[in-house]
């Protein structure tokens, strides 16, 4: 009785595996472009770098602080 199914008992043992690779290959590239800098997350949404301004509640553009640029010097360390 096992050899007969043993293709889907393989198939059922790794498919956890390899859908987790994938998912994380996907959460670990949104990170890498996210600290890059080429993706920006604020309470607005998402916004592709080139065409972000950063603004604050009264939709004024905003200066990047010293302290969020160090931030995310950090940041781009700890990534690589």
């Amino acid at each position: 009785m096992r050899t007969a199914f043993k293709t889907e008992q393989l198939v059922t043992e790794y498919i956890w595996l390899w859908g987790s690779l994938f998912f994380m290959i996907i959460l670990y590239t949104i990170m890498f472009a996210v600290l890059r800098g080429w993706i920006i997350v604020d309470n607005a949404g998402w916004h592709w770098y080139k065409n972000y301004i950063p603004r604050d509640d009264d939709g004024a553009p905003v200066e990047e602080t010293e302290d969020e640029k160090d931030s995310k010097a950090v940041a781009n360390l700890l990534l690589l």
